[in-house]
């Protein structure tokens, strides 16, 4: 990057935050995605405040170089990756946190990760009830960028539901705050559906394309103690789909939920089945690992006989394994890590929700590619709040045959188009999802619409969101 323009990023945010050197742009030119090639960016910048952001947007604007947010770097699916030569401005030094106990509800940085939220909240006997997976890096402001899930969500939804309001720095390095904080008067974060539309759903989910989040507020709730870890046996997906639906028509608080085949569930133990202590046992064809989680004793246990009347008419039987659950929600801050790199292989993801009821819709159709490309990977998803179920199935290549990893790339493309005439639909624009898809084509050319708007040059994470033709 011309050192023009590096001077005048040294100059706002000091020269120790900011750097060309090669060690540390090969280190910001990947991410948790291990599934996509690294790029290596121009330079990288670390703002310590919100004023700082702005200033670093607008000479990127000045100056029409691509920028690329970046917090905790766990995406998976490629969102951070730089672009040749841009600008990261990566986010960890916004780490306030500000906690409104009357409003239930706390304000943070950008920078501030699930497990720092959780571990400041907890003092409080409080707690954010949605963890994505890889919480002890994944920040508030990234996951909320992705719209992302996590055990909790089987009951509160994804973290878009928690979300109060949001300050973000346009492209042109305008600071603008969404809901109720932007009265300046008000007391705090307490509404989110204020002065007219919901700007804050403009960027929830946004992907860092139409501007950098520094600031989210989101929704507290007193901590649930009493926990019970269950898994019910099924003979067929129907029954195990109808199940995760009653429990949710009878108000079960299933904080985590997730329907295994056996074929799926016995890959899955030999990863960490014998780390959580789960017995040897000859699975049913279907089985659900539910944990229910309730403020009051009488609540969880009014929930868990509830449970098991549901799982025996529909003809299923209650197995009476906790380890598997307890494991699960107990690990919850870096399941999803450990799993997909407990072995050697790499990997490409496919985020999806799926209706309950429509599960196996979605697995038949991850099977189907799968045996057609002759790939080797898994169908794994958990219940996702009201009526929805969020599947993040892998196909595995190993990094060292190139022949292989292109096929993964094809059938991942192959995959997506499949998924969606099931009715599934993603909760990332990744481009993948929307390639050869005439349906999106109005709606893509809407969002582009607004993205011209806020960034008629471009910058902003550009290509992360796929231009229709």
């Amino acid at each position: 990057m011309d050192q023009k323009i590096v001077s005048e990023l040294a100059a706002i945010v000091g020269d120790d935050y900011v750097s060309t050197r090669e060690d540390v742009l090969l280190t910001y030119s990947h991410s948790a995605s291990i599934g996509y090639d690294g790029v290596m960016p121009g330079a990288v910048v670390r703002p310590a405040n919100t004023q700082e952001v702005s200033e670093v947007l607008q000479v990127a604007n000045k100056y029409k170089i691509a920028v690329t947010p970046r917090s905790g770097g766990s995406s998976l699916q490629g969102e951070v990756i730089p672009r040749e030569g841009g600008l990261v401005v990566e986010l960890m030094r916004l780490d306030e946190i500000t906690l409104f106990k009357k409003l239930r509800s706390v304000r943070v940085g950008a920078g501030v990760t699930f497990g720092m939220l959780d571990k400041y909240l907890n003092q409080y006997d409080l707690w954010v009830p949605i963890y994505p997976e890889s919480s002890l890096v994944c920040t508030l402001a990234g996951n909320v960028a992705v719209n992302g899930a996590g055990p909790g969500s089987s009951s509160y939804g994804c973290i878009a539901e928690m979300v109060l309001g949001l300050e973000v720095v346009l492209p042109d390095g305008t600071i603008i705050q969404t809901g109720s904080e932007a009265n300046p008067d008000a007391p705090g974060p307490f509404l989110r559906y204020a002065f007219g539309p919901d700007i804050t759903g403009l960027f929830i989910g946004s992907l860092g394309a139409l501007g950098i989040i520094t600031r989210v507020s989101v929704k507290t709730f007193k901590r649930i103690r009493n926990f019970h870890y269950e898994t019910y046996g099924f003979e067929t997906a129907e029954q195990a789909e109808r199940f995760l639906l009653e429990l949710r028509e009878n108000d079960v608080q299933a904080v985590f939920a997730s329907i295994y085949e056996g074929r799926i569930l016995e890959f899955f133990m030999d990863m960490l089945g014998e780390e959580y202590g789960i017995p040897k046992y000859e699975w049913p064809t279907f089985t659900v690992s539910v944990t229910l989680g309730r403020l009051r004793e009488d609540q969880l246990a009014s929930d868990v006989e509830k449970a098991a009347e549901i799982c025996e008419k529909l003809g299923g039987h209650v197995i009476g394994i906790s380890e598997l659950p307890r494991g699960e929600w107990d690990d919850r801050m870096r399941t999803f890590a450990r799993s997909s790199y407990a072995h050697g292989w790499h990997w490409r993801i496919l985020y999806h929700h799926q209706t309950p009821t429509n599960w196996h819709r979605s697995v038949e159709t991850i099977w189907d590619v799968m045996d057609e490309f002759g790939l080797l990977g898994h169908t794994a998803g958990f219940l996702t709040g009201h009526s929805s179920y969020n599947f993040y199935p892998h196909l595995y290549f190993d990094p060292e045959d190139a022949e292989e990893e292109e096929k993964v790339r094809a059938a991942h493309a192959e995959l997506s188009k499949r998924l969606f005439k099931t009715g599934a639909v993603p909760f990332k624009l990744a481009p993948y999802w929307l390639e050869d898809v005439p349906e999106m084509d109005r709606y893509l050319r809407f969002i582009h619409e607004i993205k011209n708007l806020l960034d008629p040059n471009g910058i902003m994470n550009p290509g992360v969101i796929p231009m229709p033709e």
